[in-house]
């Protein structure tokens, strides 16, 4: 059975109903995901059902300082996260962080504020390359982390 209600926009709109085991008449629930502004919508196969990655992952210590102000340097050993990264900054000027090419201060780079300013990535996020980090002053410091892939922490592969 189909009921039909307005919405906030008094536009009809169905809702499908079935009789539940005391006849009483109820909406039936479609699987759907909220996007970031807050829209739900049905899972389908051009809106699949988002994945959260509830397997902890260990993480590995990328904290450092900046070795030559002035120049992009290699997080990570250069190695790419495969599966997340954090970056806080524990200086007192900007930092800028990028995954897509040599970090610099502005372009496609991300600005990290000073002082405790966090860029973090969702969980399972794998950039397309190197994640390389700016900054301006030779000695800033900075606290990063990348989540390793289960295959690191067994040791079957030694770079991601």
């Amino acid at each position: 059975m189909t009921l039909f209600v307005k919405d906030a926009n008094t536009t009809v709109q169905s809702l499908a109903t079935e009789v539940d085991g005391n006849g009483n008449l109820v909406p039936l629930h479609a699987p759907a995901a909220t996007n970031a502004q807050g829209v739900s919508s049905v899972v389908g196969p051009q809106n699949p059902l988002p994945v959260i990655n509830t397997t902890g992952a260990v993480a590995s210590d990328g904290s450092g300082t900046i070795a030559a102000g002035g120049s992009a340097q290699a997080l990570f050993g250069g190695v790419v996260p495969a599966n997340g990264f954090l970056v806080q900054n524990n200086s007192s000027a900007a930092l800028w962080l990028s995954d897509v090419g040599a970090a610099s201060a502005g372009g496609a780079s991300i600005q990290i504020g000073a002082n405790g300013g966090v860029f973090a990535t969702p969980s399972g996020y794998k950039p397309a390359g190197a994640v390389s980090l700016f900054g301006a002053t030779t000695g800033q410091g900075f606290a990063a982390r990348r989540w390793l892939s289960r295959s690191q922490v067994s040791g079957t592969r030694s770079r991601e």
